[in-house]
């Protein structure tokens, strides 16, 4: 009777987890039909196994079918509790009819037919208690039998939950190890690269300013021989028409290029200096004016000399082709400065905005 009993778990067993493969297949999504559907159609159908296999890595699929098998065993105990409590009723009913006729028969005398018939009755009413008691004792056994499937069933659901629960600490860990490996090798690469960076922008402002600085040591000397020519022709045209020559154009007091170590301090100077020039050029452009306005001029032993229009001709071309390159030339000089410096100033801060970071 026990292997039988026993038999019939496994059997339920079975039945549960093959009824629990099939509502794995057929189960939804998200549960609205729609959306299920376009998922699927989205996908091709390869949503369901994609599910599958997730939940399968992380032990969802096991857990799930412990539960499963945990509601058919509860199922199953319920309908065997059901049997037993009938059983339990024909039984009561059928000893209740069975003291009704021993009752009639001890109130029946023994040589009548009545008494004959009781007594068939009774015989009969026993042979059905016989048989409710064998069934009710098999069905005893099989809720004993179904209880202890039911323990074991939940015993396992609680067991594959603290197992995938310790399963997914172990993965967090795991992962959380793995994200921060990453996460330092990613920070030094970068630092490595920004590094590489740095030192690339150094190398280039460091060889920038250098160029920069040479090209304003050469627009300083350039200046400096500019201004030489340009009072050497003043004073020419001066001597020229015998007029005593002015004052020179003052040479704004400046330090050597080379003990200039700052590139700002450089370019400020330069720039003082292309003004000032400007100034005294203007001022001695205006006494040349002047000077040829007159057209006559003492010369130091008396003598006048004569200015003819052609020679006036040219001499106020040659000024107005000297005034032009005079201020093309200083409006380049400064707006190349200007750029220079825009350009320089930034990659400096940046530099040691950086290194200081």
């Amino acid at each position: 009777m026990a292997l039988a009993w026993r038999r019939f778990g496994c059997v339920c067993r079975r039945h549960c987890i093959f009824s629990w493969s099939q509502y794995v297949r057929s189960m939804a999504i998200t549960g609205h039909a729609a959306t299920d559907q376009a998922l699927e159609k989205i996908t091709g159908g390869r949503i369901n196994r994609w599910l599958q296999s997730y939940e399968d890595f992380v032990g969802l699929t096991e857990v799930k079918e412990a539960q499963h098998s945990v509601t058919q065993a509860e199922n199953t105990y319920r309908e065997l509790q059901e049997q037993r409590r009938t059983m339990q009723q024909q039984l009561s009913s059928i000893q209740a009819k069975l003291k009704a006729i021993s009752a009639e028969i001890e109130k029946t005398n023994r040589g009548t037919d009545s008494y004959i018939k009781l007594v068939t009755q009774e015989n009969e009413i026993i042979k059905d208690e016989k048989i409710v008691i064998n069934k009710l004792e098999l069905f005893e056994e099989g809720e004993k039998q179904q209880f202890s499937v039911l323990s074991s069933a939940l015993r396992e659901s609680h067991e594959k939950e603290r197992a995938r629960a310790e399963r997914m600490k172990y993965w967090g860990i795991t992962g959380s190890v793995i994200g921060a490996v990453i996460g330092i090798v990613g920070t030094t690469v970068n630092n490595h690269m920004r590094m590489k960076e740095l030192r690339q922008i150094v190398t280039t402002s460091a060889e920038s300013s250098k160029d920069y600085r040479d090209v304003t040591m050469q627009l300083f000397d350039s200046l400096k021989e500019q201004n030489r020519k340009v009072e050497a022709f003043i004073g020419d045209v001066r001597e020229t028409f015998g007029h005593q020559a002015s004052r020179p154009v003052s040479d704004p007091k400046l330090l050597h290029p080379n003990e200039l170590s700052p590139l700002t301090a450089k370019v400020d100077e330069v720039i003082v200096l292309v003004k000032t020039q400007q100034k005294h050029l203007d001022q001695e452009i205006r006494d040349v004016k002047k000077l040829l306005a007159t057209g006559n001029i003492k010369r130091n032993e008396g003598s006048i000399v004569y200015v003819g229009p052609e020679v006036e001709t040219m001499l106020k071309t040659t000024e107005q082709n000297l005034e032009r390159k005079l201020k093309l030339h200083a409006i380049g000089t400064v707006t190349f400065i200007y750029a220079a410096v825009v350009v320089t100033i930034p990659i400096i801060m940046a530099i040691f905005g950086g290194g200081g970071n």
